[in-house]
């Protein structure tokens, strides 16, 4: 709805003057790149963090990641999700290529959490993070969530090591796996507070701005939107969408 969605700090959007003002201030250089549009944003989202003095940024990749423009950081710890065949044309047909350009984002020596691996993408990213010497923590070898169960109000309890008893705001059954990988990256960080990590967790929506993840619009008739737009999302969301209870289903789908 709005370009500052993209750019947050403690989930409010950057400033319009600031977007005005950065693009008058540094047109004369950026005009003759010809950059595209992704990488203007993430030149304004740099600058703009750096001059607020964040804590801690989550900075997520556009497309790939070893030829993103976001990969020119140097991090505190890397992330990669899962890997679904998605962006074909630009990263490559098989799991194993696209593998390949999201381990582009491994730096040397900067510890990786990978959220979901199967046999074709794990030799890749073991080889890569051998070649950087990074440390690699496979989220799913030593699970933190030991159990999840729904609730009523569509929220999800997690019971976990470490960090207790956890309630997630985000009902969609993809985030199980989401939450286990978010828990790993902050016991790799070594980031301990309790209390704010479940506060996140309850009020992600409200804190970050988050729309579209299993998100109800309405519960009487149930209306659920979701932006789950390849196969890797849609394993998932089928499965959720078959277990809801009702008398006639529609689906209103765009792409």
């Amino acid at each position: 709805v709005d370009f500052r969605e993209r750019i947050r700090i403690n989930g409010k959007k950057i400033t319009k003057q600031y977007v005005v003002d950065f693009v008058a201030a540094e047109k004369d250089f950026f005009e003759p790149l010809h950059p595209s549009f992704f990488e203007l944003t993430t030149a304004l989202a740099f600058k703009y963090f750096a001059e607020q003095h964040i804590d801690i940024a989550v900075i997520e990749v556009g497309l790939g990641g070893r030829l993103d423009s976001t990969n020119i950081i140097t991090p505190i710890l890397s992330v990669i999700t899962n890997i679904s065949k998605d962006h074909t044309r630009f990263l490559g047909s098989t799991l194993s290529d696209i593998a390949s350009e999201k381990a582009g984002i491994i730096k040397y020596g900067i510890p990786v959490v990978i959220g979901e691996a199967v046999e074709e993408t794990r030799s890749v990213f073991e080889a890569k993070a051998r070649s950087m010497d990074a440390p690699i923590i496979f989220a799913e070898d030593d699970p933190l969530v030991q159990s999840a169960t729904y609730t009523s109000e569509g929220t999800i309890v997690y019971q976990t090591n470490l960090f207790g008893e956890i309630v997630g705001q985000l009902g969609g059954e993809y985030q199980i796996k989401n939450t286990n990988t978010i828990l790993c990256s902050l016991h790799a960080m070594k980031i301990d507070n309790l209390q704010a990590i479940r506060e996140g967790f309850l009020h992600v929506c409200e804190l970050t701005g988050l729309m579209g993840r299993w998100h109800k619009l309405c519960n009487k008739p149930l209306v659920v939107c979701d932006t789950g737009h390849n196969v890797g999302g849609w394993n998932y969301l089928a499965q959720q969408i078959k277990n809801q209870p009702c008398n006639q289903l529609h689906i209103v789908f765009g792409m």
